[in-house]
């Protein structure tokens, strides 16, 4: 398992194989993680969502919700049609810090809210074909902190294992959701709440198009 310490928001890369995967550790103040925290998890629409995994149904073990800079998301799929809540002056706040700190632009957020140790998400990549080519994923944790597992498609032998501790970030980019799938376990020990926010780049041609667009599995909708 990787260790990583308090380094002053310093970035550490963590994996450079395949892909990259960096981390911050003590993103926000710690006044601007707890207030973030407190807001999302009073004021987020949460919402079991039903998910399809190999053509049967099952309820997702663990609660989400969307942000973002425009539109109605779905899934053909995976997931039911989601409403996008537009950006709160905090979640604005974070994207930028986000942009400034990793060179990549965002616009939207897939929020998850894990909460207890009996939730969870299994191993897969987020490699959906309207994310494009090489996605890139930027995760940002508040609340428990939760073991982060990662692991090689070909290379059987070849795994990590992160714990995503209260505000840190990770990011995945390059050819990673290629070549690793990652998962967040259930644990046998008590767990508080997470938070986790996953920043997203959905294709800039679709935020102005009008009303519907299909590419891949994925729906836009855009606004009226």
């Amino acid at each position: 398992m990787v260790q990583l310490f308090d380094f002053e928001n310093i970035p550490i890369t963590v994996l450079d194989n395949d892909g990259k995967i960096t981390y911050w550790d003590n993103f926000l103040t710690e006044n601007e993680a707890i207030n973030l925290f407190n807001q999302l998890l009073t004021d987020s629409e949460w919402k079991e969502e039903m998910i399809s995994v190999y053509g049967k149904r099952y309820q997702q073990p663990r609660l989400t919700c969307w942000y973002g800079e425009y539109g109605v998301l779905a899934d053909g799929g995976y997931q039911a049609i989601a409403k996008a809540m537009p950006l709160t002056a905090s979640l604005q706040f974070l994207k930028d810090k986000i942009e400034q700190e990793t060179g990549y632009r965002f616009n939207c957020i897939l929020a998850n809210l894990y909460r207890d140790e009996n939730d969870s998400v299994g191993y897969h990549a987020d490699d959906e074909p309207i994310l494009g080519i090489n996605p890139v994923i930027a995760s940002y944790s508040l609340g428990e902190t939760r073991r982060f597992l990662v692991k090689h498609n070909q290379q059987t032998y070849n795994s990590l294992k992160v714990d995503l501790t209260n505000n840190s970030l990770l990011l995945m980019d390059g050819c990673l959701q290629h070549f690793w799938q990652h998962a967040i376990p259930k644990t046998k020990r008590p767990m508080n709440a997470r938070i986790n926010l996953t920043f997203r780049l959905m294709p800039a041609e679709n935020k102005f198009l009008s009303p519907l667009i299909r590419k891949g599995t994925w729906i836009f909708k855009s606004p009226q």
